[in-house]
């Protein structure tokens, strides 16, 4: 099982969960309920008393299904009148994308804290999952080696939650403005609260703003066929996303929270001390053992060392392959590594 490295099995598990959700589970669909609507000048007794009507499925005009809302009085001489005085939504998914998806009302309502990290593992299709893949195939192994396995692992998974709490921030900012009558703003999104949010695109997105760091002067070929440095490239890709989200154009939802991991991608790979303090918060070795020293990555082992802190400074400013035979040797030495790093593949 150690012999696969951290990247290949995220690969893996998101293909798995693909295959899960599109092929195995198909067929079973799950009621998700989003929230009740009301109409104008109803009061709250009327709130309190109503009751949705099961037998009447209605279809609205943004996708999801709906159920009216009922009062149901008795008049003097015995009559029951039910009054429709809103709806019950609710989105007909497949079973693990309803349970694993991430939206703004599931969360901030529902507090159901564990989508951060299921809408990680979700798919909306196939070309969907094979971009999202490849970029983790070309340059996560690159990452993964700098960070060591378990900093590899926090620091893919932690990208994906900022993208997701990015997005549910501007969601939340543009729902409030929305509402409140006040207009759009540029970034603000105003999606329904309970559009569903899926894709690894978050953490990918963070591993291509680390690999921009650590070999900024990588050759690369985008789309198969244009070579372009590699921190280039990475920014271009960047620029794309923050330009569709300024303008709201389409899946600028998507777009919130590529920025989002992305933003704390390039935070985290210079601050590689704090995701050894959430490894060792989690129990996954303890402070100060061999786990730590010799299977850290080069970004945070013994940084008492002035050589390895000089290396480490001419990576940052020139990138990996800057580097020395000697240099790799003696980083390679400190970091308990028999293996050099690979140079990213071509994007």
């Amino acid at each position: 099982m150690r012999m696969l490295s951290v990247n290949t099995w995220l690969i893996i598990l998101n293909v798995a969960v693909f295959a899960l959700n599109n092929f195995v589970f198909q067929a079973v669909q799950w009621p998700v309920q989003q929230r009740r609507e009301y109409f104008p000048g109803v009061t709250q007794e009327a709130v309190r008393l109503a009751k949705p009507d099961r037998t009447k499925l209605r279809s609205g005009e943004d996708g999801t299904l709906n159920y009216p809302l009922i009062v149901s009085q008795q008049d003097q001489a015995g009559r029951i009148w039910q009054t429709e005085v809103g709806q019950e939504r609710f989105r007909a998914m497949r079973v693990i994308e309803a349970f694993g998806h991430f939206s703004l009302g599931k969360f901030w309502s529902g507090g159901e804290v564990w989508r951060l990290i299921s809408f990680q593992f979700l798919h909306a299709n196939l070309s969907h999952l094979v971009f999202n893949m490849l970029g983790l195939w070309f340059v996560g192994g690159l990452v993964e080696q700098y960070l060591g396995r378990r900093r590899y692992a926090v620091f893919y998974l932690t990208c994906g939650v900022f993208g997701a709490l990015a997005y549910l921030l501007l969601n939340l900012a543009g729902y409030l403005a929305t509402y409140a009558g006040v207009g759009q703003f540029p970034f603000l999104l105003v999606e329904d609260p309970y559009t569903p949010l899926i894709g690894a695109s978050a953490g990918v997105f963070g591993v291509m703003l680390a690999a921009a760091f650590i070999a900024p002067e990588a050759m690369v070929e985008v789309m198969l066929f244009i070579p372009m440095r590699l921190q280039t490239a990475v920014y271009i890709f960047l620029a794309l996303a923050v330009a569709n989200l300024w303008r709201g154009g389409d899946n600028a939802g998507g777009d919130a929270a590529h920025v989002g991991g992305a933003l704390a991608g390039a935070y985290l790979i210079r601050r590689p001390h704090l995701l050894r303090d959430i490894v060792t918060g989690f129990g996954l070795f303890r402070r100060g053992s061999k786990s730590e020293a010799g299977k850290g990555g080069a970004g945070a082992t013994l940084r008492g060392s002035q050589a390895v802190e000089q290396i480490l400074a001419k990576i940052s400013e020139h990138g990996l392959e800057s580097l020395t035979v000697a240099e790799r040797d003696v980083l390679h030495r400190a970091a308990g590594r028999p293996t050099e790093p690979q140079p990213p593949r071509p994007l």
